[in-house]
């Protein structure tokens, strides 16, 4: 079967962000001539900082200034060479004052954090380790451990700080491997918690093979002796312990540092340690304002600085506490998130901060899970307490106002991130204005719907008139296996004179998250689940089925209440998602442009590429000379001929709408060949008795094709006919016959050859294989759908396949 366009995990991100950008609340440009720490200007406006990582305030230090100079007065402002053939002496001072730092303990500095993982990770670990990725370490470690695999390194990810699930990973392959490595963050860096040192002590003393590996690159600076960090002040290094830090944030210039307490480790990364070699090493400014950084954090100088940030910390904490604003972030780092809920309402209480004068960070999915985003800030010594004031102030009074405006609740939001909100005089919300007269009709099965009301609106959009959602609902219904069981709702909403003004339905299912990753990730994922059957599955609510594709949904948008009959879809998808306990919702299929694709987006779910759907627009055709007469290209005709109609007479075609048992049984055997063959789009099977349902309905029929040469039935085709369409939705093929007869290619033609005989308007032919439809002037139209996920752990730890 031919390719598909996947949905890339990158390609969500960019969705997401650039439509931050263009609501001005990311990839801002500021405009100051010169810094301070204390304020950007962002369209003529002096905004007060809150989002820097510069925790003590130490990149405006007049040291370190000074030094930056005077080591560029000296040596210039690079030195263009790798360190394998000469370490300059700026470069050895500053290693052996952050040795000072760790208690003597080896360093190695590096022009980047990210390039001490990369350099560190591909030395220290071997092929007969394992590596365990907490879910939100940090993307400069996963990517490291994305090569790591390509050269046999198994690499396993654990949900966030889930200590369970790490001790269960760990016993689990523990005589497997040589050292099991635990990656993880010392301070996270977009919630601001930490991870659990006691737990982590203990786990090293019970597992000899476990080994801890640390990106600290936030608790730098601000905590611990001679601001060594967080993790240091608590763990350490040792033979099973390596930290990676940073000269950057708290420690207030540029570049990462490798501690270690293994000799060897330090050795062979020193001698040859990727782009520590191949790279150019820190320039002479950065190592001068590192030097001078270094020496304030072996004075006494260090704690006054970390008892100024400290004080502010506990004010911010008490202020926030104060104002109940939703804060789930570590009181004991200075990295800060209030959540607020939906993507839409997170950029509106964004905006309204930088409206009040205050730059704060966003974050929002894929980041943190889509009803989960927030306004992400930091603290540094360059806040003031009237600063805080004014923030807390301003937060409190923004974020149930946007939370309002966006058509959320504020307790639901509130209760959503473990707080409940008090009502005062202070932020007393605006009442709904929602004076709507719809009314919502809501079913579990199409036998409790009028079939000419469904039909006038569904009747030509493939399988799903009244009499196809009837035989849907048979096949999945009563089954032995739970993904084989759907549960169906559907909701039409009129207006007071009974005038359909939306209507659509959405099928409960457990779905596999792989369905649209890339066929070798959904191969390496099969490869578990022959084991644990569920393996990165989740219960789902998705608009339409898998069953069928298309536009499922009516939407009068000329009627004066489409916009409000909406908002009842909302309401509506949120209440069954609750009942059926999905932790995923699917809208699906949209091409681009559709009017509800921005609204849908608003509301907090992430846009993702479906395979394209193909569509023709039959032109009549007596003969097939006359088909090819329509087809210009001659490419194409050449070869529909060779590997088509040159076998026509080699078949034979035969048209059933009433099939036996035995031809039930092996039709779904020939379609089973293709859906085991195709991970593309990847989904469990249907059941075994989905073709006797089908023969039962006098829409569908079945194109059986067998060679002459031995009455063998070689591929068959089920299709629904509607009133002006032909939606052949499901092929079987004899894999045996493939090469030696092209029966794909013959399958093809039928099914084109059908719509044509019908007279139908339109002949819909699916997913997959857009190549070969467009052969037959099918038009490939791009679809897409939206993605709204409880948390990311399964969509990041298919991401991590993705390397393998």
């Amino acid at each position: 079967m031919a390719k598909i366009n996947h949905n890339n995990y990158l390609d969500v991100v960019d969705n997401v962000w650039t439509s931050a950008k263009e609501k001005g609340i990311m990839h801002i440009n500021s405009e100051e001539q010169s810094f301070n720490g204390e304020k950007f200007i962002i369209k003529g406006r002096d905004l007060i900082n809150f989002g820097t990582c510069g925790y003590l305030g130490l990149e405006m230090h007049p040291d370190l200034i000074f030094n930056s100079m005077e080591l560029t007065k000296k040596f210039g402002t690079q030195l263009s060479m790798s360190r394998a053939y000469i370490r300059p002496t700026y470069i050895q001072e500053l290693e052996e004052l952050m040795s000072q730092i760790f208690d003597g303990n080896k360093v190695i500095c590096y022009t980047s954090t990210s390039n001490a993982h990369i350099s560190v990770i591909a030395t220290i670990i071997k092929s007969d380790d394992l590596i365990i990725l907490d879910q939100q370490v940090h993307f400069s470690v996963q990517f490291p451990c994305k090569n790591m695999k390509l050269q046999g390194t198994e690499v396993k990810m654990v949900r966030h700080s889930n200590y369970e699930m790490l001790e269960e990973m760990i016993r689990e392959n523990y005589n497997k491997y040589k050292r099991i490595w635990y990656m993880a963050d010392g301070v996270y860096s977009m919630h601001g918690d930490l991870p659990d040192t006691t737990i982590l002590k203990k786990l090293l003393d019970k597992y000899p093979k476990l080994h801890l590996y640390f990106d600290d690159a936030h608790g730098m600076g601000w905590d611990g002796k001679n601001g060594a960090g967080y993790i240091y002040n608590r763990l350490g290094v040792s033979e099973r312990i390596v930290i990676i830090s940073t000269l950057a944030k708290g420690f207030g210039c540029v570049g990462g540092t490798a501690i270690f307490a293994d000799p060897e480790m330090y050795r062979r990364t020193d001698i040859f340690g990727g782009p520590l070699s191949y790279s150019h090493p820190l320039s002479p400014a950065n190592v001068g304002a590192a030097i001078a950084s270094a020496k304030i954090h072996l004075s006494n100088d260090i704690y006054k600085y970390q008892s100024e940030l400290k004080e502010l910390m506990n004010y911010m904490n008490m202020r926030l506490k104060e104002k109940n604003l939703t804060n789930i972030s570590s009181p004991d780092s200075p990295i800060y998130f209030i959540g607020s809920g939906l993507n839409k309402v997170t950029r509106n209480f964004v905006h309204r901060i930088l409206e009040e004068g205050i730059y704060v960070n966003t974050a929002t999915f894929p980041v943190v899970p889509n009803d989960k985003s927030g306004l992400r800030f930091t603290l540094t010594c360059h806040n003031t307490k009237a600063d805080i004031d004014l923030f807390t102030d301003a937060m409190a009074y923004h974020l149930p106002k946007a939370i309002e405006e966006e058509g959320d609740s504020v307790e639901r939001v509130y209760a959503e991130f473990g707080y409940h909100f008090q009502k005062n005089e202070n932020n007393s919300l605006v009442e709904s204005t929602n004076n709507s007269n719809l009314v919502v009709e809501e079913y579990t099965t199409i036998h409790d719907i009028n079939a000419a009301d469904w039909d006038l609106m569904f009747k030509d959009r493939g399988n799903i008139t009244h009499s196809g959602m009837q035989a849907m609902e048979e096949i999945f219904s009563n089954n032995e296996k739970p993904e084989e069981n759907w549960s169906f709702h559907y909701i039409i909403v009129k207006d007071k004179v009974g005038k359909i003004v939306l209507a659509t339905f959405f099928t409960g299912a457990i779905y596999k998250d792989d369905m649209l990753a890339q066929e070798n990730v959904s191969k390496q994922i099969e490869e578990v689940r022959k084991s644990i059957p569920y393996y990165l599955c989740s219960k789902t609510l998705a608009m339409g089925s898998l069953f069928c594709e298309g536009d499922f949904i009516y939407l009068d948008v000329e009627h004066p209440e489409w916009r409000n009959s909406v908002n009842h879809l909302f309401d509506y998808v949120s209440k069954v998602k609750k009942d059926i306990n999905a932790t995923v919702v699917i809208f699906r299929d949209f091409e681009e442009g559709n009017a509800l694709s921005q609204i849908i987006e608003d509301e907090g779910y992430a846009k993702i590429r479906m395979p394209n759907t193909n569509v023709i627009k039959n032109p009549k055709w007596e003969t097939t000379d006359e088909l090819m007469e329509l087809i210009k290209s001659r490419k194409k005709r050449d070869n529909i001929k060779q590997h088509a109609i040159r076998h026509l007479d080699k078949f034979d075609i035969k048209i059933k709408n009433q099939i036996t048992d035995e031809e039930a049984t092996q039709y779904f055997d020939l379609f089973e060949n293709v859906k085991n063959a195709n991970y593309s789009f990847n989904f469990f099977q249907y059941p075994q008795k989905m073709a006797k349902v089908l023969s039962k309905y006098e829409e569908w029929e079945f194109i059986e094709i067998s060679l002459k040469e031995n009455n063998q039935v070689v591929a068959v085709i089920f299709g629904h006919i509607g009133d002006d369409h032909y939606c052949p939705l499901i092929v079987g093929l004899d894999y045996d016959y493939i090469d030696t007869h092209h029966i794909y290619k013959q399958a093809m033609f039928q099914m084109v050859k059908r719509g044509n005989d019908l007279n139908k308007k339109v002949t819909y032919l699916g997913l997959t294989a857009d190549f070969e439809k467009q052969k037959y002037l099918a038009l490939t139209i791009p679809t897409w759908a939206y993605l709204k996920v409880d948390e990311t752990y399964n969509l990041e730890l298919i991401e991590s396949y993705s390397n393998i």
